[in-house]
């Protein structure tokens, strides 16, 4: 999780073009055609994400192993990040293949040709605003999913790592169905608080399920008598 949260923030703040008021279409589609690096970026936030949700996965068969609560609600946090793990799949297919291939259509369109190529390059980006709408609630779901699990289990993890991961879940779930869906892409305080809490807790949570994934020694004894065939 950590390598993942790292890894994605270093392909957003230093390399994913952001200069443009990303609702201004004519300018962001110009951006974007002039970035040599666009899907080789986004398929560096696609591996990102996914080392994110493989953590998410290993997390799930920990609080799993503890009975209560916690345990009867990780298989839906599980089942969440199964399918934002598609749904994520699919926007990056939308945005960081597609719309590039539409956009550099578009620029080198010739003039009779562009308004074609820009309502084109259009239909790709408010799909992409819809992918993006849901992969976040999906992603907040998960997260308020598992965080429960955690908050209300028995012990596996200290509750207040469940409540963290919950309010980052919730942050992601208003900024998709919410700010996305309804405005579309710009700045949003929510969302950074959902980021940043989703960050914090990426490092946290990895120092504590390593330090349960510590293997445990087996008394001599017991080894013996388990290799007797007798």
């Amino acid at each position: 999780m950590p390598i993942g949260v790292v890894l994605s923030a270093i392909l957003e703040v230093f390399f994913h073009p952001q200069r443009e008021d990303p609702m201004d279409n004519p300018a962001v589609f110009m951006e974007y055609a002039n970035s040599d690096s666009w899907t080789a970026v986004h398929l560096g936030q696609y591996f990102g994400f996914l080392l994110i949700l493989g953590g998410l996965v290993a997390l799930y068969y920990s609080i799993s192993a503890k009975p209560g609560m916690g345990a009867g609600l990780a298989p839906f946090g599980l089942a969440a990040a199964v399918t934002t793990a598609a749904s994520y799949t699919v926007l990056q297919a939308v945005d960081g293949i597609t719309l590039k291939r539409a956009v550099d259509a578009w620029a080198s369109a010739p003039a009779d040709q562009q308004t074609a190529a820009f309502a084109a390059a259009e239909a790709v980006r408010w799909t992409e605003i819809g992918m993006n709408s849901l992969s976040n609630f999906l992603t907040g779901l998960t997260l308020l999913l598992l965080g429960l699990a955690i908050a209300l289990g028995r012990g596996a993890y200290p509750r207040w790592t469940g409540w963290m991961a919950a309010l980052s879940g919730v942050a992601f779930m208003y900024n998709g169905v919410v700010e996305v869906a309804y405005e579309g892409f710009g700045p949003s305080i929510v969302k950074v608080v959902g980021l940043l809490l989703l960050a914090v807790w990426a490092f946290i949570m990895a120092v504590l399920m390593l330090r349960k994934a510590r293997p445990v020694s087996i008394p001599a004894g017991r080894v013996r008598r388990s290799s007797n065939p007798s």
